[in-house]
């Protein structure tokens, strides 16, 4: 199945409308493992879909993320990243490059640590340097902060 396929798919099981661009802006999240930006949506899908508009993209984002169909990743200067993948996982953050990571997270025994808790929320995020600007800006030594 293709990703809009299935981005219709999942609205409908979601019971949310189905419309152009929500099938155009979750199919791609779906397809793409790149952690985007609205802005960076809105470059990607611009070209072939002219009536496509920035702010289309926010409410939209922020439809799914609400619905939880979408997470939503902040960045440390505060940009709201996007991600079509749900189930559980952590996120490396590059300093450097300013690009999110998927890392794999089991759910783990933290989450055993407080019995009869309700978690609503859970989220990994480790920071630091990507291998690729970690070989070009340090000759692959290890720095502490930059």
């Amino acid at each position: 199945m293709n990703a809009e396929a299935e981005a219709t798919r999942l609205l409908r099981e979601a019971d949310i409308r189905v419309t152009v661009p929500r099938i155009l802006i979750f199919g791609y999240l779906l397809s793409t493992k790149t952690h985007p930006t609205c802005e960076q949506i809105y470059n990607s899908l611009k070209d072939t879909n002219p009536s496509l508009s920035l702010a289309s993209v926010y409410n939209v984002t922020d439809k799914l993320a609400e619905a939880k169909l979408i997470k939503q990743i902040t960045a440390p200067d505060g940009t709201r990243h996007y991600d079509g993948v749900t189930k559980f996982h952590g996120h490396f953050y590059c300093l450097d490059c300013r690009n999110f990571f998927d890392i794999s997270c089991k759910t783990a025994d933290f989450l055993d640590e407080l019995p009869g808790a309700e978690i609503l929320n859970c989220e990994v995020t480790a920071r630091g340097y990507c291998p690729k600007c970690a070989a070009a800006s340090s000759g692959g030594k290890i720095r502490r902060n930059k």
